[in-house]
């Protein structure tokens, strides 16, 4: 009788044991993702439209963290120093391709951080002031011109690719332009209607400020029209021969730890994949003035490593630098 009872004790055991491991399936618990980028702008928008849908799925607070500053190093370095269990996201945009060839020494490693898919893409607009005598790129490239370091341009950050896209136009162009850097795209653009600064390129979110007459939409830097907004010319077709084929634009993505087991992996790509093809997610996208994109981990990978090789040779010309 003894040995029985010792039996159904030690069964009794190893069945408790295994509870944990069911019950702990993922997720068991909230999930935090990162937004490198301060509340309010575009990226931190979009973390707000696809958290509360993931959320839903998984049955966990998907709970956003804003850890802006540094060029979005500062966000990206925790989310490379999280354990590899799959609850810490990071959704970010050009600084995870920008910060390796803008700092001279990076507060983590980029290895620590493996692609999981794109969200978005978002071609940019460039945008000037409402009072700057110009209408179309060829007349902003003539008043910059005649007026050296007279046109301002606004970004969201040193560094960011609203920032590389005005380099890449003055590069091509021979403009000299002056740029300012804000600390997110709101006091941007904040500028840009208060006509503090002169020009901006920005997503076709800001489209709302053309209508009513306190912005001008000069050119999108797409190889073709966009759908939502015909009305304005390509860049690349402006009738600027050194502009032929212009092209400058925000990509949004997550990543995660590169220790995240692959099965984990795929099992949140899925999800994401889910969250992302749902109509009210991609119509929310779309609202906030982004194109809904999806690709798988390879897909995403070889993007990233096409956006390196595509913006490396502007920032090393224009010695575009974060301290």
């Amino acid at each position: 009788m003894q040995v029985l009872q010792r039996f159904l004790l030690a069964m009794c055991c190893g069945a408790l044991a295994a509870v944990p491991a069911m019950a702990l399936a993922f997720p068991h618990k909230p999930v935090q993702l990162i937004v490198p980028y301060a509340a309010g702008g575009l990226t931190d928008n979009l973390a707000r439209i696809v958290a509360p849908a993931l959320s839903a799925r998984w049955g966990q607070p998907v709970v956003i963290d804003n850890r802006n500053g540094g060029g979005t190093s500062i966000g990206t370095a925790a989310a490379a120093r999280a354990p590899g269990d799959g609850y810490t996201l990071l959704l970010t945009a050009f600084g995870y391709i920008g910060n390796p060839l803008l700092m001279k020494k990076l507060p983590y490693d980029p290895a620590a951080l493996v692609p999981v898919t794109i969200v978005a893409e978002a071609p940019s607009v460039l945008f000037v002031s409402a009072t700057l005598p110009v209408n179309t790129v060829p007349e902003l490239i003539a008043y910059a011109e005649a007026n050296p370091k007279r046109v301002v341009f606004a970004s969201s950050g040193n560094g960011s690719s609203p920032h590389i896209a005005a380099e890449l136009l003055a590069s091509l162009t021979g403009i000299d332009i002056v740029h300012v850097p804000y600390r997110g795209n709101g006091p941007a653009l904040n500028d840009l209607l208060g006509g503090q600064v002169q020009a901006m390129f920005d997503s076709a979110a800001s489209m709302s400020y053309v209508r009513a007459g306190r912005l001008k939409a000069l050119g999108v830097a797409s190889d073709a029209p966009v759908a939502r907004m015909p009305e304005v010319v390509p860049i690349a077709r402006s009738g600027v021969p050194q502009l032929a084929g212009f092209a400058a634009g925000g990509w949004f993505g997550f990543f995660l730890s590169s220790k995240t087991p692959a099965e984990l992996q795929q099992r949140i790509y899925a999800d994401l994949r889910a969250v992302l093809e749902t109509p009210e997610v991609r119509a929310a996208l779309e609202r906030a003035g982004v194109e809904p994109r999806l690709m798988t981990q390879p897909e995403f990978a070889a993007y990233l490593r096409a956006e390196h090789d595509r913006w490396a040779p502007v920032i090393r010309e224009r010695r575009i630098q974060l301290e």
